[in-house]
């Protein structure tokens, strides 16, 4: 039987325990982000359409995790390409449903300016409103953008994973002739 050289990432760990600890990360982040949303949903007044749509993604993210796990601990090349594919399209639907909730916040802030305002003149309350629906705006792109660097080198790692499992079923079908001297 032919050795498969294991592939590593952050310069030595093995993909396999990239893959377990991503799917467990997903499995409660999602969950987690996905509750968090839930609660706020009933809180919020504005864009509900786009706290719904990241609701959706992040719960679909916890599911999508446990293909990633089982196929990680089973070490099952059909559950890591399941995993890999769900999580390529769960990237996908990331970033378009992201774009839309980004939108949606620069489309509300003149709304929970006002809001914040409350009518009143002073130039010390305009500024932190100002401020405020600035800072927020600043937050929100920067979690985005960094939820999906997150998730497209997860994507890279499962990818590199997905090789090495092709690699060694590869390997254990390849019979070698010993006989033939």
């Amino acid at each position: 039987m032919t050795r498969v050289h294991t592939r590593t990432f952050c310069c030595c760990i093995p993909v396999r325990a990239g893959v377990i600890l991503l799917a467990i990360m997903g499995l409660i982040g999602g969950s987690g982000v996905a509750a968090i949303g839930i609660i706020n949903l009933k809180r919020s007044e504005g864009s509900k359409t786009a706290s719904i749509l990241q609701v959706i993604i992040y719960l679909l993210l916890a599911i999508v995790a446990i293909f990633g796990l089982i196929g990680g601990i089973t070490r099952r090349l059909t559950f890591i390409r399941v995993y890999l594919t769900m999580l390529f399209v769960h990237l996908l639907f990331s970033i378009g449903s992201g774009i839309y909730a980004i939108h949606r916040n620069f489309k509300d802030a003149p709304k929970y300016i006002a809001d914040c305002k409350s009518g009143s003149q002073e130039v010390g309350v305009i500024k932190v409103c100002n401020d405020g629906a600035t800072l927020l705006k600043t937050f929100m792109i920067a979690s985005f953008i960094l939820a999906w660097l997150l998730e497209s080198w997860a994507c890279a790692i499962v990818a590199q994973y997905n090789k090495q499992l092709a690699d060694e079923e590869r390997s254990q079908s390849v019979m070698k002739d010993t006989e033939s001297w």
